[in-house]
């Protein structure tokens, strides 16, 4: 439908936010100006990039890759950026390196960076990375709701910003991802951006946006977001699962412990598909069924 934005439909529909990170344990980023196609890797980079880069994304599933550019933001640095973060629950790293154009990946040792070289110590960094999905090429959402965040967070000082092609999800646009812990944000505005982003930088989730965790499997993050809400642990690292059993198909029993103190807790959830919720897609014609969890 010409006049269809899927972000809309979604929240219009009452879609739940939480339980939608797509799982991940690796994301690669390359700063890059050029055209962004709809598939990041289709993008006019050198063809021995897209080869090194696909090997990776192989090796290393569930992987992510992304393009990055700082828009009307002054660069950081000369050259291009170029960033590996390896996701976990406790942490997670993050690498940052500078190529003066993007063939120089080809001398890095991409196998030993995501596997935590000590070799490669020296580019590891304690900044985080903020992302914002503004790929329209990709949907429509995404520059839409995407480029008003981007530009609000570019005004507060200290934030480092950058945006980022398709992450997942253009329906919960704008989208934001904090790295290296992988934490998704999804409908996001000009208005909860800056609170957003300041309680990651605080070392806290902000639950009124949160997605979830891309380390953790859907039902898991559901299980985590509905443990927040009802504890009012927010803090980053303030929770840890312990095991995720599914004891009867659509159904979990999840259970976390407090990293300080060790209380533990069960969340047992049931997994309710419903027919026709959402459009997936600016471009669908009809809308999807979509998979949402209800704690039981």
């Amino acid at each position: 439908m010409a006049d269809l934005y899927c972000s809309a439909t979604s929240r219009d529909a009452g879609e739940q936010l939480f339980g939608t990170a797509p799982r991940t344990d690796v994301w690669f980023l390359l700063e890059y100006s050029g055209r962004w196609e709809p598939e990041a890797l289709d993008s006019a980079l050198p063809e021995p990039v897209k080869q090194a880069l696909s090997a990776q994304l192989e090796a290393a599933a569930p992987a992510r890759f992304g393009l990055i550019r700082r828009g009307s933001a002054p660069a950081p640095a000369p050259g291009l950026a170029f960033y590996v973060a390896v996701i976990r629950e406790q942490r997670p790293a993050l690498y940052g390196f500078r190529l003066d154009d993007s063939t120089d990946l080809l001398d890095l040792d991409l196998a030993a960076i995501r596997g935590e070289d000590p070799a490669y110590d020296a580019a590891r960094t304690a900044d985080p990375l903020i992302l914002v999905c503004t790929h329209g090429r990709r949907d429509r959402c995404c520059a839409r709701a995407g480029l008003p965040v981007y530009d609000r967070l570019c005004q507060e000082a200290g934030i480092p910003i950058w945006q980022v092609s398709h992450v997942g999800g253009h329906r919960f646009a704008a989208n934001v991802i904090a790295l290296p812990h992988g934490i998704y944000h999804g409908r996001v505005t000009p208005e909860n951006a800056v609170p957003t982003v300041s309680a990651y930088r605080r070392g806290e989730l902000h639950l009124e946006t949160y997605r979830g965790r891309a380390c953790y499997p859907k039902p898991v993050q559901a299980a985590e977001y509905y443990l927040r809400s009802e504890t009012g642990i927010v803090d980053l690292d303030g929770l840890a699962l312990q095991s995720a059993v599914q004891p009867a198909p659509g159904r979990w029993a999840i259970r976390f412990a407090e990293t300080r103190g060790g209380q533990a807790y069960t969340v047992s959830l049931v997994a309710e598909t419903t027919p026709g919720l959402a459009y997936l897609n600016c471009t669908d014609t009809e809308p999807s069924s979509v998979t949402q969890y209800r704690r039981v």
